[in-house]
């Protein structure tokens, strides 16, 4: 932008200094301007209303953390966890009890800890946010129940039908027999220890529930007891319930297990939903947190930066903007999930920056061009470009909309609803309060235009002109390597990663993990026209051990009916064999009811079977997941289902990678459209999105290079950078065209609107940054990661714009494919001159403004200072003005421009 350089040759007008503007610009916002400036009470009264009603809406707004969060309602994996959570409860929440040092298993089950194992479960059982309740005493009971009878013989219990049923079913007779010795002896190891002993205190008849014949832990109760030293608890709660009574089902079985001490053992509770809790908890909290922190960078920031009067004043009135917009939120059910609490920060950022952009034009108009109506001449110049800005970003926003995520959807709703009802509280508020100001005290003339902000702007502008073809094929290389870069990089989905890795219950999860090796589960649930029938068993039974043979490292047990009896028919070096419908009807009938709800659900027709899943990612969850889906295949009447918290996780993952990448360009896609409707000229609208282009690869480039790791937040944040580069190359190519109308050269003009606006791009886009990198103050990695790495790429974006467009815009320019004059049209010519040029005296300022607005007397009234010899002179000089160019004579230069 640097006027220094040597201009090229081209058919532009050399730099006669500013001139006559043909034709009036913004007459409709420079009459919104004059009546908003003298209205004010009119205005503080509209606006105190308005703000009493939308805030209001305050109080309607939602915190959510669960599935409608992740997965769309109308999808086949958010219906089928609905039903699976119908049939089987919801989330699980797990105590782990550890056997301290010098303690065995069995030392667990004192007669004081039995005693609280089952005060435990009657206590939880009476919640009404949680469905069952399996302690390790449960597990016990089971196990106890299926192996002892009513008439005390073993032979006859439960486990002994079964055994001797499989033992006739083995296909060879030297596995048979092998089965017989087993059970011989388990009889054997039974009748060591009399009848009154068989009781849950007893060590010896604990060890024997405990382990088998191998002195391993059983298989069937590996679900409960991981190891030699580690017991769990499953809290199942209530199925799909609000995210409140979700988080007090899972408070309040924290609490349970707080309450007691457990003789020989540690407890740790915790789980997906207090998990889920947490985060929801942080919302509440973090979204006032957030907020403040913003608004005490931005104050300080208008402080240090901002030197105009009354510089606070864009804080308050985005402040009430932020009311507006959110109170609307919450009457249209805009849920705030982890995803859209970023929205705050962010508006309050867009939102100041429009608001400096405004207040600076007030300033400028008053300050250095003398305007008489200093706040309608600055609407009607700038409105324009804002307005254009504000649709630009509201279109690439929705582009969000396009994703197959819903959090990430509510995001762009918010977004593209703030904006504009910020914009619109901005106007107000700011025209009125600067027009209140300007009537009472006038700003004093001063030339800021050479100060450090505007002296940076000049300079970032200032490659040469020979530049433009070369930052044109860069642009494209950049985006085009940005685009690779951006399918490298890695997402991280996984929820556990989003939250604070020092908070309490992600050590919990932690300790779960190590010790378990396991901290979730995949839900199938089997749907048959009877559950208890020989076909629907043996389908259960072969995929059970069918997915634990093919996935060893994910997953890790296997727990329902079916599987309880098929481990207990397991026999080392024998035929493995199926159990029978009626096998399983025999260990339904003695299971307690805590299991029965858990595994079987006879209303639904229904069978449930649970994997525990190893550590890892959501991708390698996805794979497991996939490759059920694709190679299950149930007989003729049955239906196998996976469901669950692991299947929810895999469904966000596939939801967010569908499109990801789309987003963005459905958003460059949809600005390019908007810039071209509105200038109907080509190379002006590809010229703005140049800078658009490189903001967009470098994210990805430096992204990548950098190696960040991007969340569902971070990896949407391309429709948020486009809307800020758009701004700011919108903002610069219409001052250009302002300049030029003026009469100045390409040259002149990008230096003119350097110097006259650069305070307010460097303040308002600090301001956009700033409110985005607020969100680095977050807790949640989440967060944490979305302000770092955006707030990066809105740097990026602006100095993009700063550095890339001015000497594109002055090539295109002189090229005679951004300006061109407009012809003169026959007729008397409008002429409506408002400001005259710098240090001209306040009295022709004052009556060349006047007679431009056409309402001598009303302007007279508003800004108290006019005098009826004003009038007269104003009236004087327009007849004077008209007079001569009807002649064909110029008018005189140095006399102002017009609007």
């Amino acid at each position: 932008m640097s006027s220094a350089q040597v201009p090229s040759e081209s058919t532009a007008p050399p730099d006669t200094g500013p001139g006559p503007v043909p034709g009036p610009t913004g007459p409709f916002w420079s009459g919104i301007g004059q009546t908003l400036s003298r209205r004010t009470s009119i205005v503080a009264a509209v606006v105190a209303v308005v703000t009493i009603v939308l805030g209001l809406g305050l109080p309607r707004l939602e915190f959510t953390t669960g599935q409608e969060n992740y997965l769309n309602s109308d999808s086949q994996v958010a219906k089928d966890n609905v039903a699976y959570q119908d049939l089987f409860g919801g989330q699980a929440m797990i105590s782990l009890f550890t056997v301290k040092s010098g303690h065995e298993l069995k030392d667990l089950f004192t007669t004081g800890n039995v005693e609280k194992f089952r005060a435990l479960s009657a206590k939880l059982e009476k919640d009404p946010r949680i469905t069952a309740v399996v302690t390790p005493l449960t597990a016990l009971e089971f196990t106890h129940n299926l192996v002892t009878s009513d008439d005390g013989n073993p032979i006859n219990s439960a486990a002994g039908q079964i055994l001797l049923g499989a033992r006739d079913r083995d296909p060879d007779p030297a596995s048979a027999d092998r089965r017989l010795q087993d059970s011989l002896k388990t009889l054997q190891r039974i009748n060591e220890i009399p009848a009154e002993r068989r009781v849950f205190d007893d060590p010896e008849w604990v060890d024997f529930l405990l382990h088998d014949n191998t002195g391993a832990i059983r298989k069937s109760l590996r679900p409960f007891f991981p190891s030699d030293s580690t017991a769990q608890m499953v809290v199942r709660l209530q199925g799909n319930a609000s995210i409140a009574d979700e988080g007090e089902g899972a408070s309040a079985a924290e609490a349970a297990t707080k309450e007691l001490t457990f003789d020989n053992a540690e407890v740790v509770t915790t789980g997906a939903a207090a998990l889920l809790r947490d985060i929801n908890d942080y919302l509440r909290g973090g979204f006032l947190t957030l907020g403040g922190i913003s608004l005490l960078l931005m104050a300080v920031l208008l402080v240090v930066a901002f030197a105009v009067r009354w510089r606070l004043l864009p804080l308050g009135v985005v402040g009430v903007g932020l009311v507006w917009a959110f109170g609307l939120a919450g009457y249209l059910d805009v849920p705030l999930s982890i995803v859209t609490i970023a929205g705050l920060p962010v508006l309050l950022g867009v939102g100041i920056d429009f608001a400096v952009q405004l207040h600076s034009r007030v300033e400028e108009e008053a300050q250095l061009d003398r305007a008489g109506h200093p706040v309608a001449e600055a609407l009607g110049r700038l409105m324009p470009a804002l307005v254009l800005a504000a649709v630009a970003g509201v279109v690439s926003f929705l582009a969000l909309e396009f994703s197959q995520v819903p959090m990430i959807r509510d995001f762009g709703v918010l977004l593209a609803i703030g904006l504009p009802v910020i914009v619109v509280a901005t106007v107000l508020l700011l025209a009125a309060s600067l027009g209140f100001r300007e009537r009472r005290r006038p700003t004093p003339p001063k030339d800021y235009s050479h100060g450090p902000l505007g002296r940076t702007v000049l300079v970032l502008g200032s490659l040469p002109r020979f530049t433009a073809i070369p930052l044109v094929v860069a642009a494209v290389g950049v985006f085009v390597g940005g685009v690779f870069a951006d399918g490298n990089l890695k997402v991280q989905t996984d929820p556990e990663k989003w939250v604070n890795q020092d908070s309490q219950v992600v050590k919990d999860i932690q300790t779960l993990k190590a010790r378990t090796g396991s901290s979730s589960e995949l839900g199938i649930y089997i749907q048959s026209g009877d559950v208890f029938d020989d076909k629907t068993v043996k389908f259960v039974h072969d995929f059970a051990y069918q997915q634990l043979e093919e996935h060893p490292g994910d997953l890790v047990t296997a727990s329902s009916l079916v599987t309880t009896v098929s481990f207990l028919m397991e026999i080392p070096d024998t035929t493995l064999v199926a159990p029978t419908g009626a096998d399983i009807e025999r260990a339904y009938k003695v299971a307690p009811e805590a299991i029965k709800k858990s595994t079987v659900n006879l209303d639904g027709k229904s069978l449930n079977l649970i994997f525990r899943t190893g550590p890892g990612s959501l991708e390698q969850r996805a794979v497991v997941v996939n490759d059920i889906r694709d190679t299950v295949a149930p007989p003729d009447g049955v239906r196998a289902t996976p469901s669950g918290l692991a299947v929810v996780g895999t469904g966000l993952l596939e939801n967010f990678e569908k499109n990801r990448a789309e987003l963005t360009y459905y958003a460059l896609i949809a600005v390019f459209i908007v810039l071209l409707i509105r200038h109907l000229n080509l190379v002006r609208a590809l010229v703005s999105m140049v800078p658009v282009l490189i903001a967009v690869g470098l994210t990805g480039l430096i992204s990548w290079a950098a190696g960040f790791e991007l969340s569902p937040l971070t990896a949407v944040g391309g429709p948020l950078v486009i809307a800020l580069c758009t701004e700011f190359t919108t903002l610069i190519v219409i001052r250009h065209l302002e300049e030029r109308e003026r009469g100045r050269s390409p040259q002149a003009a990008i230096d003119e609107a350097a110097t006259r606006t650069g305070r307010a791009f460097m303040v308002s886009a600090l301001a956009a940054v700033i409110g985005i990198l607020v969100l680095a103050f977050s807790e949640l990695p989440l967060l944490r990661g979305f302000g770092l790495v955006v707030a990066l790429n809105v740097g990026v974006a602006l100095l993009s714009a700063l550095i890339v467009l001015p000497p594109l815009l002055l090539w295109a320019d002189e090229q005679g494919w951004i300006y061109r004059a407009a012809t003169p049209a026959a007729g008397p010519p409008v002429v409506s001159v408002s400001a005259a040029p710098t240090g001209a005296p306040d009295s022709a300022t004052d009556d060349t403004a006047t007679a431009a607005a056409g309402t001598d007397d009303d302007v007279a009234e508003a800004d108290g200072d006019t005098t009826d010899t004003d009038d007269e002179d104003a009236d004087e000089d327009e007849d004077a003005t008209e007079t001569k160019e009807q002649a064909g004579e110029p008018a005189e230069a140095g006399k102002g421009t017009s609007v």
